[in-house]
């Protein structure tokens, strides 16, 4: 029994390490990712130009072709912005530490978008 509640102890120090010295990943685009909890800093936001596009996968949705040749997929894309050919520049906040299921590229935060 002591044997099992040491090992028990080993786990859950390796766990608690493991995860509370867990680099940062880096971002798709190779930029660190804030650490959690952190306030947003004008360098977690980037500049999009780009097209957007309806792409019709998993039940439909839009996302922006860059004209950097990188995919992003908008978790806030204004419905006036939802137009298939439509041009726009944005400013958006890469969110690496949400999933989705378009698996279309980068996911992003849109903080300010127009037509150019």
């Amino acid at each position: 029994m002591k044997f099992f509640l040491h090992a028990l102890a080993i786990g859950l120090c390796g766990v608690a390490l493991a995860s509370g010295g867990a680099a940062a990943q880096p971002s798709p685009r190779g930029e660190p990712a804030a650490a959690a909890g952190a306030p947003a800093a004008p360098a977690d936001l980037l500049e999009i130009v780009g097209t957007v596009a309806y792409k019709d996968l998993e039940g439909g949705f839009y996302a922006i072709d860059g004209d950097d040749g990188e995919k992003y997929d908008p978790i806030n894309l204004p419905e006036a912005f939802r137009k298939d050919g439509l041009r726009v520049k944005a400013t958006a906040r890469l969110k690496p530490e949400m999933m989705g299921f378009h698996m279309y590229g980068a996911i992003v935060e849109i903080v300010e978008i127009a037509a150019p």
